[in-house]
């Protein structure tokens, strides 16, 4: 018997580009973002579309790993499509893009497969989240223009020049600061994570995206949102202690109890 709490909010009142869904052997939590070109789609971003066919498609197919990325970047590109933007595959800019983690139970084992920089924590202490360096970098160019000026609303226009940069290292397994997502281009199997474990030892399973800036010691939703309140009082815009690219993002926590 499986339970399942998950709680979402998107930084903007009724806009969330994470997505959570799940059925008895699959549990998916995506993290979409926005391209550059600002369009909507019938009222949805590019990150608000994408999200949602990753997580569906997850849990209508069995394939893990690099197979299970293959088959969401066609998917996109299907997309693309079907919005009559094919072009978008010439500029990242432009595409629509995903991180997700994709936990699926096969007889007596649980696979995960890993793509982005969400996280997730087994049995309340085994912790994975990865942060690309280029993110990092940024960060702390960000975190240092508001230490020399105190200009919290104009820093992300002071780094804007370096994050459209990032997009020719996105799925390309050439350059050093490479990362990989979701985005209907071909994701290098570099920058795809898998985890295997036994089925019978896994109590819990917590997958978050990042939009919590720290993990709490306690297994619940209800901790995870104190945890995050703590960081909003402690640090607001991100630029102290939990240093991001930006102050605010979309958060998701889902729990998974077998």
């Amino acid at each position: 018997m499986v339970k399942v709490q998950t709680f979402s909010k998107g930084k903007i009142e009724n806009k969330n580009e994470d997505y959570f869904d799940y059925d008895k052997t699959c549990f998916v939590i995506a993290d979409g973002a926005t391209d550059k070109s600002g369009r909507k789609y019938d009222g949805k971003t590019g990150g608000e579309l994408v999200s949602r066919i990753v997580v569906k498609e997850c849990l209508s197919t069995n394939l893990n790993g690099i197979k299970l990325v293959n088959h969401l970047n066609n998917k996109i590109k299907l997309l693309y499509t079907e919005l009559n933007i094919l072009n978008v595959i010439k500029d990242a800019r432009f595409r629509f893009t995903c991180g997700f983690i994709c936990v699926r139970i096969l007889d007596n084992k649980v696979f995960i497969t890993y793509l982005g920089d969400l996280g997730f924590r087994i049995n309340g202490s085994e912790i994975y989240q990865e942060k690309s360096q280029i993110d990092i970098d940024n960060s702390e160019i960000r975190s240092k223009y508001i230490r020399e000026t105190n200009d919290v609303n104009g820093s992300r226009d002071h780094i804007m020049p370096l994050l459209l940069k990032q997009f020719e290292y996105q799925n390309n397994p050439q350059e050093p600061l490479g990362y990989g997502v979701i985005d209907g281009t071909d994701t290098p199997a570099k920058f795809v994570k898998t985890f295997e474990y036994d089925l019978d030892k896994i109590h819990t399973v917590e997958l978050y995206s990042d939009g919590y800036f720290d993990v709490p010691q306690e297994v619940s939703i209800e901790a995870w949102e104190n945890t995050f309140e703590k960081v909003e009082n402690k640090d607001p815009d991100k630029w102290k202690k939990y240093k991001s690219t930006k102050s605010k993002d979309d958060r998701t926590i889902s729990i998974i109890q077998f």
